[in-house]
């Protein structure tokens, strides 16, 4: 029968082993930044951005398919129209969203300076016989994810990146049409460009570095998510 000492060894040698089990499991941390280098709320943030900019796109894209069948009824696909569309703001490679060297600083920046453009100009639409309820909600959805952007970005009145164009003018009914799809179509693949670009931010918690890079393999897996 084991004496009195030795079941007191065994006890404390079961607490023990336990002890060192429970400390196995549970990791400790030394500081907040080996949990995370970015906050939970801008985390957050920035998956709210990607929504905005996911219901902005259906709403835009809605709206051109709308315009199309109305005004363009004879003709099935819009690349036929390719050749008579006017040049309107859009992302390019450079501009930090969609190339190797993927730029969260300056795609954001871009971004900004595009959408501002679509959001100044969208007076033509509203004179345009379209369905109101998605006019006004775009202009709308514009303005919120704008807002959103500049709380990350703080830029000040007049320091955006002016982009210089062309007044918008028509002098016929036929270039009214064409107007109309032109800033539609480019503004649908702005927004496409826009929702992969804020996707992989807000998949990312270091990705608005402006050091991390972006391999077109990695775009691949969303470049069907948006149409």
């Amino acid at each position: 029968m084991p004496s009195a000492q030795s079941k007191c060894t065994l006890f404390l040698s079961a607490v023990l082993a336990a002890f060192i089990s429970l400390g196995d499991a549970v990791p400790a941390y030394s500081g907040l930044a080996e949990l995370s280098e970015t906050s939970g709320d801008e985390v957050q943030d920035r998956q709210k951005w990607y929504l905005m900019a996911r219901d902005l796109h259906r709403d835009v894209k809605t709206l051109r398919d709308q315009q199309f069948e109305r005004d363009f009824r004879e003709t099935v696909n819009m690349t036929a129209y390719e050749g008579v569309r006017i040049e309107t703001p859009l992302l390019k490679p450079s501009d930090g969203c969609l190339s190797r060297n993927f730029s969260a600083e300056r795609c954001l920046s871009r971004i900004y300076s595009v959408l501002t453009w679509y959001k100044e100009n969208w007076s033509f639409m509203e004179k345009e016989n379209l369905t109101w309820s998605l006019v006004k909600d775009i202009k709308h959805g514009s303005k919120r994810l704008l807002e959103a952007l500049n709380s990350q970005l703080q830029i000040a009145d007049g320091q955006t990146d002016q982009i210089s164009s062309a007044p918008l003018s028509v002098r016929s009914a036929w270039m009214r049409k064409t107007t109309t799809h032109s800033i539609l179509f480019n503004f649908s693949s702005v927004m496409i460009d826009t929702c992969r670009a804020l996707n992989y931010i807000s998949k990312h918690k270091a990705a608005h570095r402006a050091k991390d890079t972006k391999r077109p393999a990695d775009w691949s897996s969303d470049k069907n998510s948006f149409t």
